[in-house]
């Protein structure tokens, strides 16, 4: 909820002049952090300082009264607020895990220690003591999994809660020369109000959130001791296979962190640990392209918003499954006995940083080992080792530059180079983005390179051009951009891209009443509208018309609805032969949602999809449909259940090519998707989590036609039995961790692990049938205990 938060007022809000200013002290005492703001230091600087509503009345004072005071000194940030309440039964104090605010209330300060709008970071506390903290992106939006080290405590009275804040400087990036420039916000959400408000007022028909932020004034040059911590870690993983094969590991590692001149951050990784990332919700892929996934391992998704400049680069590609480990030639008598699906990570580095001129600089590198295959002649019983991933070393550069107005111009460079005979990539990308004195218009331009050297056996050049002009503050908003990907563009080495060979222009129109008087708090209509087209051929792919509507009421429930039209297609790669076109029908399309008030102990939320596809006597209609519950039991208990459901009676996809001809089938769909997640918290340190997902689909094929050159389907004579492409699957994944946070980024954790997955050629069965096939497989299981200490440079030149 937190980040949703942050990153809808990131997109939707824009730049002010500072409207409110706000005295830091400086302390020769620092106070102690017990959540009691009674001493004198405090109780000289409190005042009662006038919040601003977002929701659910824009613009109107908050319903209660907070008092808040600023203090520093050369090591900390101090912040203390006192937020009143009518009763104590008004205070949200549901514990969660570290960074989920969960149904708790909360107080959050953020701060912009240059000033710039390029970067900020929020500190965020709930009433039950839980921390969240985040880094915020001018343009971007919140980086949920920024971690660093900073404390707090809280105390509930009658009346009030009462909370006090330390962050250390070293905790975060600043002018060590002049903070005149500091910026700064505060934020507090009342559950049962439904309300939040901030001290410095966010106007969300505005661009940009950090520009909306109050000065901070008064603080004075400090000078923060050195900055280099350690975090040795060491785990102990119990391993077993699909065959029912076990081993067991001792890993230990090293995490180092050094911040230059507190400008630049240096982080290293050696032999990192991924033992406890969260299982991939596995799906089965019908379609040509591949499938992403999110990142899960902690290295690569704390700290790295910078590099997701453009959203050219995909980690997971480190490490990810070796490049020839599906082109491996078997001889007579030849069969794999081992085949890894991932590399193994000998070394990460990430260094990145932001200079007070408005540079900022990011280089991520990370080297992985050589990945064999095992072959046996089962006659001979020789077995040979099959290279199916070479030593592989991955770079990514990226180099911001501020201009005025909160412009930037950034350079992206991301590279593979492989061991041996594998090809070597390279990719370059150049970004310019303008804003307007105001904020009122934006611009962006970018334009893109990939290379592959050697790549069967030939060099491989792809461009991206794009430009997109729009008006992004006040109630109309809208734009228009064109994007274009030549048919070699491929940055698939160190990035994610489904597909290339596309031309796109799309236009749209956004109205948006932040206070209407009657029903709602908010509400939203879009027009949007896309011409593609498949740039080699110079074809149209397909014209689309959508219009959709969000609208919050004044008792906090989401209404969404959309509506779209799509005009007969033209698709190029379904049939999986270049060039060859197979024809789609016009369709349309409603989308409708509701969520209740999530603030509640007990709420929910549905959707529902219907697809209508037009004249055409194949597929003829398709529906979508989920929903979840969500329930709050005690302060302690959080569970929530999620399921969805598609029926497709009719679908039309690729089979295989035979004789020389494209068979494309028509088939059913059934799919189901459960999921469970239930979360105790027995306090804000320690904290158990359980994950259970369990994906079943089944593939019913009723016909097969072969693909005609003019795009369209014609009955054939080949002896094809369609049943024989039937498939149902199966996949459950089981995730548990439990955490003890034993001091200041240091944890003790156990993870628990399973993974199973079963295929049939066959649609014999339901449901259940499929959980019955899930209880007799065997799967991937993983069972680690983790510990990991943060140690302080300092603390031990202090012994010393």
């Amino acid at each position: 909820m937190k980040t949703v938060l942050i990153f809808i007022l990131t997109l939707l809000t824009a730049s002010v002049t500072a409207q409110h200013s706000l005295k830091a002290h400086r302390t020769g005492e620092a106070p102690k952090i017990d959540g009691n703001l009674t001493e004198a230091v405090w109780k000289a600087q409190l005042e009662i300082k006038t919040f601003t509503q977002k929701v659910p009345n824009a613009g109107q004072p908050s319903l209660r009264a907070t008092e808040i005071a600023v203090l520093y000194d050369d090591n900390y940030l101090y912040v203390g607020a006192v937020l009143h309440t009518n009763d104590k039964d008004e205070i949200r104090r549901l514990l969660t895990a570290r960074d989920d605010v969960g149904n708790a209330d909360y107080f959050g300060v953020q701060i912009d220690p240059f000033g710039q709008t390029r970067e900020g970071y929020d500190f965020t506390v709930t009433a039950a003591g839980v921390q969240f903290d985040s880094k915020i992106s001018g343009n971007t939006g919140a980086d949920e999994n920024f971690n660093v080290i900073w404390e707090s405590e809280v105390t509930v009275y009658d009346t009030h809660w009462d909370i006090e804040i330390r962050i250390p400087w070293n905790s975060i990036r600043f002018p060590k020369e002049d903070l005149s420039d500091f910026t700064i916000n505060f934020q507090r959400f009342s559950g049962a109000l439904n309300e939040e408000s901030f001290w410095s007022p966010i106007d969300p028909t505005i661009d940009g959130y950090l520009n909306q932020f109050g000065s901070l004034v008064g603080i004075e040059p400090v000078n923060p001791p050195l900055n280099l911590s350690f975090v040795p870690f060491v785990s102990a993983v119990h391993e077993t296979n699909s065959s029912g094969e076990t081993e067991t590991t001792l890993n230990p590692g090293l995490d180092v962190k050094y911040v230059i001149d507190n400008a630049y951050t240096l982080d290293v990784s050696v032999i990192p640990d991924f033992s406890q990332a969260r299982s991939d919700d596995q799906v089965f892929n019908l379609s040509p392209f591949e499938v992403q996934f999110a990142e899960q391992r902690p290295f690569f998704i704390e700290g790295t918003e910078l590099f997701d400049k453009g959203g050219y680069l995909f980690t997971r590609r480190i490490g990810g499954r070796p490049i020839n480990a599906d082109a491996i030639t078997l001889s007579d008598n030849e069969t794999v006995v081992t085949n890894p699906t991932s590399s193994n990570i000998i070394n990460l580095v990430k260094f990145t940083g932001k200079s007070q001129n408005g540079l900022s600089i990011g280089v991520l590198n990370g080297v992985t080992a050589f990945a064999k295959a095992e072959i046996k002649n089962t006659a001979t019983d020789e077995v040979r080792e099959v290279i199916t991933n070479p030593l592989t070393n991955y770079n990514a550069l990226v180099i911001d530059k501020q201009l005025k107005n909160n412009s930037s111009v950034t350079f992206i460079n991301n590279s593979v180079l492989r061991s041996g005979n594998a090809y070597d990539s390279n990719f370059s990308a150049l970004l310019y983005e303008w804003f307007n004195a105001k904020r009122t218009y934006r611009a962006s331009f970018k334009k893109a390179v990939s290379q592959q050297y050697g790549l069967e056996g030939d060099n491989v050049f792809g461009h991206e051009y794009n430009a997109y002009v729009s008006k992004v503050s006040g109630a109309w908003t809208g734009g228009v951009s064109w994007n274009l990907k030549d048919e070699d563009f491929d940055n698939n080495d160190f990035g994610f891209l489904q597909r290339n060979n596309s031309m796109v222009f799309r236009g749209n129109v956004n109205y948006r009443n932040t206070a209407p008087k009657k029903w709602f708090q908010q509400y939203q209509l879009d027009l949007d509208h896309q011409q593609r087209f498949y740039y080699s051929l110079m074809e149209r792919e397909r014209s689309q018309y959508r219009f959709s509507s969000f609208a919050t009421t004044k008792g906090n429930q989401n209404l969404f609805v959309t509506l779209s039209y799509v005009s007969k297609r033209q698709d190029f790669f379904e049939a999986r032969v270049k060039d060859r076109v197979f024809n789609r029908p016009a369709l349309s399309e409603i989308v409708l949602e509701y969520q209740t008030n999530r603030n509640k102990n007990l709420s929910w939320a549905g959707y529902f999809v219907a697809v209508d596809y037009k004249n055409h006597n194949l597929q003829t209609e398709q529906y979508v449909m989920g929903y979840g519950l969500r329930a709050r039991l005690g302060q302690h208990f959080f569970a929530e259940f999620e399921q969805d459901y598609t029926d497709n009676p009719n679908d039309i996809g690729y089979i295989t090519n035979q004789e020389e001809q494209i068979i494309i089938g028509q088939r059913s769909i059934n799919q189901l998707t459960n999921a469970i997640q239930l979360n105790y918290a027995v306090n804000a340190k320690i904290n158990m989590n359980l994950r259970l997902r369990h994906y079943w689909i089944k593939v019913d094929y009723i016909n097969q036609y072969a693909l005609q050159q003019d795009g369209n389907l014609a009955v054939n004579n080949l002896s094809i039995d369609p049943d024989g492409f039937d498939s149902t699957f199966n996949a459950f994944n089981l995730d548990f961790v439990a955490r003890w946070q034993f001091a200041p980024a240091s944890e003790l954790s156990l993870g628990y692990r399973v993974g199973k997955t079963t295929f049939a050629d066959n649609v014999n069965g339901d449901y259940f049938d499929g959980v019955n096939t899930l209880s007799d497989a065997t799967g991937l299981e993983t069972l680690s205990l983790r510990m990991r200490w943060f140690l302080d440079f300092n603390r031990f030149k202090k012994r010393s």
